[in-house]
């Protein structure tokens, strides 16, 4: 039979040794720096490996040998230089300290592997040239069927909402109709929460203005009763009470809650405009074009299904 109390493994220790009450956190090895940004790869490597690897193949007026070696140099450079790993590093590193001994070098060997690699590189890069081109060339074609292709009626409704009137259905949507329906949803979305915090704030103001009123009536009591008091005692004294409701701020005409009230106002009026917006009706010229596109959808689904009964009576 177990035992339901917890068990706990201790070392028996001497009675003067205590064991530590919370375990000693590990600290974490500081984050490691990419080799192309460690100071202690400037010299030895962009000094004295990258620099004269992009020297020795550069192009220049009379050989343009090694354009492609280059080329690859530089594009695995960049590809690489975040890297943190020291073995990747170092087989990295030994690659091109290579690839640098056979650019110096004037053995035939050397330089025939040197012609090798040249000649596999420009053909990658020319392969990898046709398709960057060939993806342009058909993002292009497919902008321009989109942009020339003209939408059509498919004869149903797209009913009033918050953010659009009434409209016929179109294949395909206009990407405007699109836009402006998102566009509309977004601004909905912000103005609502923007209401909801300008109420509160209003309900502040109100609370505040409340809290001096009181104030200023309490001040305005104790001074009558000190006026009544002095005039028993033959004695006036003449205290000016700045009403703080009477003198307005210059920068808000309409009191101390122009401002506020007059942008709820506005929202409210957009609010009541969207309502309006959904609940408009179609007119009579767009229903009857909805319903001659309807008309043309017919015949053509018409014909369509005409077409494959004539097929399928012509093979059997």
């Amino acid at each position: 039979m177990t035992s339901r109390i917890k068990q706990v493994l201790r070392p028996a220790l001497p009675p003067h040794v205590s064991l530590p009450s919370k375990p000693v956190k590990a600290v974490r090895d500081p984050p490691a720096i990419p080799f192309f940004k460690d100071p202690g790869h400037t010299i030895p490597t962009k000094w004295g490996l990258y620099r004269p690897l992009l020297r020795l193949t550069a192009s220049t007026e009379t050989s343009t040998s090694h354009v492609s070696i280059g080329r690859e140099i530089r594009e695995r450079w960049k590809a690489t230089k975040g890297l943190t790993s020291v073995p990747k590093v170092r087989s990295f590193l030994s690659e091109y300290y290579e690839l640098l001994d056979h650019l110096i070098s004037d053995k035939a060997e050397h330089v025939k592997e040197v012609k090798i690699l040249e000649h596999k590189l420009k053909e990658k890069h020319d392969k990898a040239d046709l398709e960057k081109v060939r993806k342009i060339e058909e993002l292009k074609m497919k902008h321009e069927e989109e942009n020339n292709t003209k939408p059509k009626l498919t004869g149903s409704f797209h009913r009033p909402t918050l953010f659009n009137i009434p409209l016929p259905r179109m294949k395909p949507q206009p990407k405007s109709i699109g836009s402006m329906i998102h566009n509309r949803l977004r601004s909905r979305e912000r103005r609502m929460v923007k209401r909801k915090e300008y109420s509160s704030l209003l309900n502040d103001m109100k609370l505040e203005v409340n809290f001096w009123n009181t104030l200023q009536s309490q001040s305005q009591s104790k001074l009558e009763e000190n006026n009544n008091n002095n005039n028993n005692n033959h004695t006036i004294v003449q205290v000016q009470v700045d009403d703080w409701n009477i003198s307005k701020d210059p920068r808000s005409p309409g009191g101390w809650d122009g401002i506020i009230k007059n942008e709820i106002k506005l929202m409210d009026e957009r609010f009541k405009k969207e309502n309006r917006r959904s609940e408009m009706i179609f007119d009579k010229p767009l229903l009857d074009r909805i319903a001659k596109a309807k008309e043309r959808k017919k015949l053509w689904w018409k014909s369509i299904k005409e077409k494959k009964q004539q097929h399928s009576n012509q093979s059997s």
